[in-house]
C-alpha cells in the first residue's frame, strides 16, 4: 500500500514537471522522478573557469526536493526544495542560487588554504578544493568546501567502514589559522583515529582486537631531530623507524647546521628552545644552506605560544605544534607528510657527469644533479633499484649509491633520450659528505631545477 502511495505521488510530479514543459519520467520502482531541465544562456562560474549548460538532469527526493546529478559538477550541491516553484524558470534560478552561495564558499575556502601554503584543486570543475593526503591509495584526497571544515575521504584508512552519522566525516581543525603541514597532520591522525575506532568496535562483536596495519614501508630521505627533548625521546624514534624513518638526532641548531654537511635530511622536527638559540632561527639557516630550495621544517613547543606559532610560520616553518603529543601519532603524521609535500626540497644543477652500474653497456650522462638525486639521459636501461656509481671527473673518484628510479619519462626532444629520475639511498661510508662537497661547489651557479 505504501509503494502504490509513493508511485502516486510521484506520478504527480511527473505531470506536475511535464505541464512546466521539461522531460520527465518516473524511475523504475516508482520511488523518484527524473527529469532534464533546459537552461538559459548564462554561464554558471566555476573552479576553473565559467561553463554554459544547455540542459541540466535531477531526480526527485520526496516529494519536494530535488537532488541534480548531471552534469557531475552538480551533484555536489545538497537537496533543492522546489515545493513553491510553479514554473521550470523558478526551479533553474533555485539552482543557479544554490550554485552561486556554494561558489562564494569555495572562494573563500580557496583563500583559506593558500594561507595555509596548501595547493588545491577543484577535480573536474566540482564545486570543492580536492587535498592529497600522500597515502597508499592515491586517489584519497580530503575535500574542502568552506574554509576550516574538511570532508575526509571515503578510500584510504576509510574503505569499507560504514559511518551511521554523515558529520562523522566532516573533521573541523583545531587551529584554523595554523599552518597547512599541522591541518595535514590533523587530518590524517583524525582519520586514523576513526578508522581504528570503527574497526575495533566491528572486531568487538567476535571479543578479538583489531588495530590499524602501519602505513606502507616508505623510501623517504633522513630525518633529522633537533632538540634535548627530542633526542631523548626514544617511543618517538622507535615509533619513526616502523614508519620507514632514517633517524638522526642532535641537540643544537649548530649541530644541526654542521650535519648538513655530510648528510641529506627529507625533513626535520626541531624544539622552539634550543640551548642559547631559537629553533624558529633555525629555518631560515638550514635554507640558506647550499643545494637546499624548500626544507621541510616543522617546530614542536612544550606549549602553546601565539606569539611564536606567528614567528614560525613567518620564518617559514612547515609546520608549528604545540603540546604533549603521542610518539604514534607524530610518527604517522610524519611519515603521511613526507610522501604528501610535492615541492621539491634540494636545487638541482646542470652537469654532466658519467653513471653506471652493474651490467651496464654503456654509461648514463646526468642532465642535473641534486644533493638527493640527479635526473640522467639514455639511461632506459637503469635498474629500478640498484648500486649506482657516480664518476666525478674533477677528481677522479668514484661514489657508490644505492639508488632508485622514482620515474621515467619518454622519449625527450631537449635531451633525445628517455630521462629517468634518480633518487639516492645510502652511500657508501665517506662518500655522501664527498658528494655533498661535489654540489654545493655547484651552488654559485644558477640553479635550473628543484630536486
Amino acid at each position: 500500500m505504501a509503494d502504490a502511495e509513493e508511485l502516486q505521488r510521484q506520478r504527480v510530479l511527473e505531470r506536475r514537471f511535464r505541464a512546466m514543459g521539461l522531460d520527465a519520467g518516473v524511475l523504475p520502482g516508482g520511488r523518484a522522478v527524473i527529469a532534464t531541465l533546459p537552461v538559459g544562456p548564462e554561464p554558471f562560474d566555476a573552479p576553473d573557469g565559467s561553463r554554459v549548460l544547455r540542459a541540466l538532469r535531477f531526480y526527485t527526493v520526496g516529494h519536494d526536493r530535488i537532488k541534480c546529478v548531471a552534469p557531475r559538477a552538480l551533484f555536489h550541491l545538497p537537496p533543492i526544495r522546489i515545493t513553491d516553484c510553479a514554473k521550470a524558470e523558478e526551479i533553474e534560478a533555485r539552482i543557479r542560487s544554490e550554485w552561486s552561495a556554494r561558489i562564494r564558499k569555495l572562494r573563500d575556502a580557496r583563500r583559506w588554504l593558500a594561507d595555509l601554503g596548501i595547493e588545491a584543486d577543484a577535480p573536474q570543475g566540482a564545486p570543492l578544493w580536492s587535498i592529497p593526503l600522500g597515502l597508499e591509495d592515491e586517489r584519497a584526497c580530503a575535500a574542502v568546501v568552506e574554509p576550516g571544515r574538511v570532508i575526509l575521504p571515503s578510500r584510504g584508512p576509510l574503505s569499507g567502514l560504514v559511518l551511521p552519522q554523515p558529520e562523522e566525516r566532516v573533521f573541523e581543525p583545531r587551529s584554523p589559522g595554523g599552518s597547512g603541514t599541522e591541518l595535514l597532520i590533523d587530518v590524517t591522525v583524525r582519520l586514523e583515529e576513526l578508522a581504528r575506532r570503527k574497526r575495533n568496535a566491528t572486531m568487538r562483536r567476535d571479543d578479538t582486537s583489531c588495530d590499524l596495519p602501519a602505513p606502507r614501508s616508505l623510501r623517504v630521505a633522513p630525518l633529522l631531530l633537533v632538540g634535548t627533548g627530542l633526542a631523548a625521546a626514544r617511543p618517538l624514534h622507535e615509533s619513526l623507524r616502523l614508519r620507514g624513518f632514517d633517524v638522526r638526532c642532535v641537540t643544537s641548531s649548530a649541530s644541526a647546521i654542521d650535519a648538513f654537511r655530510s648528510q641529506s635530511f627529507g625533513m626535520v622536527l626541531a624544539e622552539t628552545r634550543l640551548d642559547r638559540a631559537d629553533g624558529i632561527e633555525l629555518v631560515p639557516a638550514l635554507r640558506a644552506l647550499p643545494g637546499i630550495l624548500d626544507l621541510p621544517v616543522v617546530l614542536l613547543d612544550e606549549r602553546p605560544s601565539p606569539p611564536r606559532r606567528v614567528a614560525a610560520k613567518a620564518a617559514g616553518a612547515s609546520g608549528y605544534l604545540s603540546g604533549v603529543l603521542d610518539p604514534s601519532k607524530l610518527a604517522g603524521a610524519l611519515a603521511q607528510l613526507a610522501v604528501e609535500r610535492k615541492r621539491r626540497r634540494f636545487s638541482r644543477y646542470e652537469r654532466a657527469l658519467s653513471v653506471s652500474w652493474p651490467d651496464c653497456d654503456t654509461p648514463a650522462v646526468t642532465a642535473q644533479i641534486g644533493r638527493l638525486g640527479c635526473l640522467l639521459r639514455g639511461a632506459a636501461a637503469a635498474p629500478i633499484h640498484g648500486r649506482y656509481s657516480l664518476h666525478l671527473p674533477e677528481t677522479g673518484e668514484t661514489l657508490r649509491v644505492d639508488a632508485e628510479v622514482s620515474y621515467r619519462q619518454g622519449e625527450d626532444a631537449a635531451w633525445g633520450a628517455t630521462a629517468v629520475g634518480l633518487r639516492f639511498g645510502g652511500f657508501e661510508p665517506g662518500a655522501e659528505a664527498a658528494w655533498i662537497d661535489y654540489v654545493c661547489a655547484l651552488a654559485p651557479s644558477r640553479a635550473v631545477a628543484s630536486s
